[in-house]
């Protein structure tokens, strides 16, 4: 699972961390625009599994692939299935939903996992070989990740618009430190987690913290849940 997880935190920086808002429409409205989107991908695979690149990923009787050449699949399919969820929805007027987004990750999960080595999809393997990589997937899930699922829910919910820069990046500050306060050491987190909710609750209902409540509750959730899995990850 070492190949794995390092490609999904690729994917994850590449998805979410560095796809910015100019990005994202301009990949929606260019061909270069998405080229340059989906150019980010294998550029982080190839520096996240560097050392693993020239050896056998696939390896059967019939197919035999380096990692090159399974980092080649995975930027091909990736163009494609971005292509053709933006083909969908500017021409058949397909809805651009939260349920079209987690399919669209669903699909690239799904291409991720079909390329790593055989030996890593043995049961009997560790399934957390590394613990820097899964670490970075949970803290990007947590803040640019959380971010994208949240507003796709709540455009579905309330027809909301994407959030500006500071409520963007103020959420995202917040779900991390929250998140992050779990792996104070000893008992500590327990004082220090519930106090951050509280100080985050009087800020949003003094409204000096410029969240939604659906935004507060479901990005918080999101962030404890990271949080605990982050925690049980580091201290393995």
């Amino acid at each position: 699972m070492l190949i794995f997880w390092r490609l999904l935190f690729g994917h994850l920086l590449a998805d979410f961390t560095f796809q910015t808002n100019f990005i994202n429409q301009w990949k929606r409205s260019s061909f270069w625009g998405m080229m340059a989107h989906c150019a980010t991908h294998p550029l982080f695979y190839v520096l996240l599994t560097y050392p693993y690149l020239k050896e056998f990923w696939i390896n059967t009787p019939v197919v035999k692939l380096t990692g090159w050449a399974c980092v080649l699949i995975v930027f091909v399919v990736h163009f494609i299935e971005d292509e053709w969820r933006v083909f969908t929805i500017f021409k058949y007027n397909t809805p651009d939903n939260t349920l079209y987004f987690l399919w669209d990750q669903v699909i690239h999960y799904a291409v991720i996992f079909a390329v790593i080595p055989v030996a890593f999809q043995n049961p009997s393997v560790s399934l957390l070989p590394e613990k820097w990589p899964v670490l970075g997937c949970l803290f990007v899930a947590v803040t640019h990740a959380c971010t994208v699922l949240v507003y796709f829910i709540e455009k579905d919910l309330y027809d909301v618009s994407f959030p500006g820069f500071e409520e963007k990046y103020l959420a995202m500050v917040e779900r991390l430190v929250l998140a992050m306060l779990f792996l104070v050491p000893n008992g500590g987190w327990l004082i220090l987690v519930p106090a951050w909710l509280v100080l985050m609750y009087v800020l949003r209902d003094r409204r000096l913290l410029d969240l939604s409540w659906f935004n507060y509750y479901l990005g918080g959730a999101v962030a404890v849940g990271g949080g605990l899995c982050a925690r049980f990850v580091y201290y393995l």
